[in-house]
């Protein structure tokens, strides 16, 4: 009996990461265009745009006095520049009917990052 809670537990924490659209899987990192074509047009789509930190870029400069003494190398300054990087975030709903439960599949720059579950859909 233990054992097939924990094998019905770790299906559930499977499933999160996955949606079944007829007999076609999606999953973490698929492209957009492979939502569409297996499970067609969401309910629902919600759209936003983040901004996350990105790479430090490093450079030097020589001091401006010492603009001519290119073997001097006491007159770098080194430079540090942060970056942002603008992610846009997709969410789609898909209602599947009464009987099954909603999904929204989570999209960052176009790929799929994550697949949640809501409660059961609705008669449209």
């Amino acid at each position: 009996m233990a054992l097939i809670v924990v094998i019905a537990t770790l299906a559930m924490g499977e499933r999160a990461m996955a949606m079944r659209c007829g007999n076609k899987l999606v999953l973490r990192g698929d492209h957009q265009a492979k939502i569409l074509r297996f499970c067609g047009d969401p309910t629902h789509m919600l759209q936003r745009a983040i901004y996350r930190s990105g790479p430090t870029r490093q450079f030097t400069r020589r001091d401006a006095g010492e603009r001519h003494a290119v073997d001097k190398r006491d007159n770098e300054i080194l430079i540090s520049t942060r970056s942002v990087i603008e992610v846009l975030i997709e969410e789609w709903t898909y209602n599947l009917g009464p009987r099954k439960l909603m999904r929204v599949v989570r999209f960052e720059n176009g790929i799929v990052t994550g697949v949640r579950h809501l409660g059961y859909g609705y008669r449209e």
